[in-house]
């Protein structure tokens, strides 16, 4: 519809107190939400950016996103575990990322985008360690497919034996984020405590 499509570089980068998301070569700080339905509030309530659990819809949310001044990190639907997948499946896996190839090259030019989040909570409930070289194999393909954009995996709570592994087994990730509810609060201390602030 005439709207330029011209990509945001983000990146991480080391600072003298630890890291900082770079966007377009400046400190980017994310003050956001899950979830598209309230954007507009968001953004009046000082807000820059949402994320999504799917690319349900990515059109319409990333160009409403670029309307109202906001970012996206988009996250990609791989299947878990707990919902019956099986990452024994050789077959399986290899057609879950060619599906995510197609959505990468969709999206990776769009404006609004900030990061590609790979799956929700894969640590919940898990049992196949294989799931986290099927991630490892995804954030690969994404910085193959779009050099400009972080990759991040969202982890439910904060779990440092858990966090260590994966950094171990999906060097390809830039960052990884970490859900957390009641217990928000504690998130400073436990990222200190854990060694990951």
């Amino acid at each position: 519809m005439g709207t330029k499509r011209e990509s945001h570089k983000t990146a991480v980068a080391k600072t003298g107190n630890g890291f900082t998301i770079m966007r377009d070569g400046k400190p980017y700080f994310i003050k956001g939400a899950g979830g598209t339905s309230n954007m507009e509030q968001l953004k009046a309530y000082g807000g820059n950016s949402i994320r999504t659990w799917s690319p349900q819809g990515a059109d319409e949310i990333l160009n409403k996103a670029q309307q109202l001044g906001l970012t996206v990190t988009l996250g990609l639907d791989v299947k878990t575990e707990r919902h019956g997948f099986d990452y024994n499946d050789q077959t399986a896996v290899a057609k879950q990322k060619e599906y995510l190839r197609t959505v990468i090259l969709k999206y990776k030019d769009h404006p609004a985008l900030l990061a590609w989040g790979i799956g929700n909570e894969l640590n919940l409930h898990y049992s196949n360690p294989k799931v986290w070289d099927a991630v490892n194999d995804i954030a690969k393909m994404i910085h193959e497919l779009d050099p400009n954009h972080l990759v991040t995996t969202m982890l439910a709570g904060i779990n440092q034996k858990e966090i260590d592994y994966i950094k171990l087994k999906c060097p390809a990730l830039d960052l990884i984020a970490v859900q957390v509810y009641g217990g928000l609060a504690a998130v400073p201390q436990e990222l200190k405590k854990s060694g990951l602030e």
